[in-house]
């Protein structure tokens, strides 16, 4: 017997058609109403899930962005206190023989080190050691 163009015909394995039955019980249905009901939750849940990753996403774009704005106000500040604090120690004599620039190759090693060791405890990885980790 050939389906009727609006019908579909389905295989189902035998759990299945054991949870079906038992559900049409539960609910006073036939197992086709049943089945009908269930299609449809789960068409909704999965057309949510669909949409609920894209919000996901769009608020984890939307916190990137934010970051990037913060880091761009944030970085120039601290570069810039950086160089003006080794500035200002190079200029007052208090450290002999300690050139201005060798006070900021310090500075962004402690810096570095110290950054490093904060991603480390947070379990993250700056873009340096991720490529490091990917080459090796």
């Amino acid at each position: 017997m050939e389906p009727k163009q609006d019908e579909i015909t389905l295989r189902l394995d035998d759990e299945i058609r054991e949870r079906l039955a038992a559900y049409a019980g539960r609910e006073r249905m036939t197992a086709g109403e049943a089945l009908t009901a269930l299609l449809y939750l789960g068409l909704e849940f999965a057309e949510r899930q669909g949409t609920g990753l894209r919000e996901d996403v769009e608020d984890v774009q939307r916190e990137l962005r934010d970051l990037k704005q913060m880091v761009d106000v944030l970085g120039p500040a601290a570069l810039a206190t950086q160089r003006i604090l080794a500035h200002w120690a190079a200029q007052t004599g208090g450290l002999r023989g300690v050139t201005e620039d060798e006070l900021l190759a310090e500075g962004r090693l402690v810096g570095d080190e110290d950054w490093q060791s904060q991603l480390a405890l947070r379990g993250t990885l700056s873009p340096a050691a991720l490529a490091e980790k990917l080459e090796g």
